[in-house]
């Protein structure tokens, strides 16, 4: 027909305009999301420093986390990783709107070959993450005493 719905003004009516424009802001703040989402993880890389503390024999891991509380880091091991993850949400209002989002990471490294697995510690204080994890000894050799029958 020479009136099909183009012609007719159908996807250029009020309800369609606002439908697209919405849609359009949608795709914008998820797009915002998602570089802020990365820029989140180059920071965390960037913001994370290693060494090794002679005074406590241990490897020390520290990570600025800068807006996070101590309930949003998870810490965990797994076989001999280190995983530390973490979650933002927030809220904002604006306009009649309210938005809610939620930044997260996941950082994953190797605990070296000599560190005891066992015993990691974490502290959280002034948006820095420090974990420890401490080094173990040199094994003793092991002396046994063999009779003679």
């Amino acid at each position: 027909s020479a009136h099909g719905p183009f012609q007719s003004g159908f996807y250029n009516n009020g309800f369609n305009n606002n439908f697209w424009r919405d849609f359009d802001r949608q795709f914008q703040r998820l797009d915002h999301e998602m570089n802020r989402l990365q820029h989140s993880a180059n920071r965390f890389s960037s913001q994370s420093r290693q060494r090794f503390d002679k005074d406590s024999n241990s490897y020390v891991v520290e990570v600025k986390l800068s807006g996070l509380g101590k309930e949003d880091i998870d810490i965990s091991t797994n076989k001999n990783m280190l995983i530390i993850k973490g979650v933002r949400n927030s809220k904002k209002t604006s306009d009649n709107q309210s938005a809610r989002s939620s930044t997260s990471f996941s950082h994953s490294m190797s605990i070296p070959r000599d560190g005891d697995k066992d015993n990691i510690s974490a502290d959280f204080k002034g948006g820095v993450l420090t974990v420890s994890i401490p080094k173990l000894g040199k094994p003793k050799p092991q002396v046994k005493k063999i009779s003679i029958n």
